[in-house]
């Protein structure tokens, strides 16, 4: 219980002033660390919150907050995104979104589409974004499909994203990850993947590992999407 006031307190600290606790159907703060295999590729530290708040019935808003600190380059990195929500049937949900990140040589606004449907014991979620990378216009896209594992506190998933700005230059993320509930909304999770990315005539692939805790509150624990800033993709620099 003491770890669920921290996480209270973390969600009182990240929300913005105005927000009222009355609408909140679901929300998360989580802390993670993120790394290339190889030490030289630099690591990611995160602290972030999203916050679900009910507008109707079947109608909700989210906000994602992040906060990113890059070991390699020294730097450190913001994002915030919206979105917009509408639910439908019997676990679907369709959204669009709008963002602004910067850091780690990336400033950009994004927005984007996006959709997920939780099947008996299977959720699928995929988006479809648009934003300027390096100066040019570019595309994100990707795929998180999640599983529990019986009806224990473990969760398994695996997700794809890939981006591309039409000047050269594209990225390649898979990643295999699990989710193990700790009891009172306390969630660790841990993730395995590889990134390959090309610019011109270079380039890189490099797998990674991250781990993280996460604390799920409200009515609805967690909230309806992941986040979507290119940020949150990079594991380290």
């Amino acid at each position: 219980m003491k770890l669920r006031a921290v996480a209270a307190a973390l969600a009182i600290g990240l929300m913005p002033a105005g927000l009222s606790a009355q609408g909140l159907v679901g929300a998360n703060v989580d802390v993670n660390h993120y790394q290339f295999t190889s030490k030289s590729k630099g690591a990611r530290q995160a602290l972030q919150g999203s916050f679900e708040l009910a507008l109707g019935t079947s109608v909700s808003t989210q906000l994602d907050l992040g906060y990113y600190k890059f070991d390699q380059i020294g730097g450190s990195g913001r994002s915030a995104t919206l979105h917009g929500i509408y639910q439908f049937g019997y676990g679907g949900a369709v959204g669009g979104f709008w963002g602004t990140e910067d850091g780690g040589g990336i400033d950009r606004n994004f927005y984007g589409l996006e959709g997920a449907y939780d099947f008996t014991t299977i959720r699928l979620e995929g988006y479809f974004s648009r934003g300027r990378v390096q100066g040019s216009n570019a595309t994100l896209l990707g795929a998180k499909i999640s599983s529990d594992v019986g009806n224990g506190p473990l969760s398994l998933n695996a997700s794809v994203d890939y981006m591309d700005n039409k000047v050269g230059s594209d990225m390649t993320r898979m990643a295999i990850g699990a989710d193990y509930g700790l009891g009172s909304g306390v969630n660790l999770y841990g993730e395995l993947g590889t990134g390959n990315a090309r610019v011109a005539n270079f380039k890189s692939n490099d797998a990674f590992v991250g781990v993280g805790l996460r604390f799920d509150l409200g009515d609805r624990p967690g909230t309806t999407f992941g986040r979507r800033a290119l940020l949150d993709r990079l594991p380290g620099l």
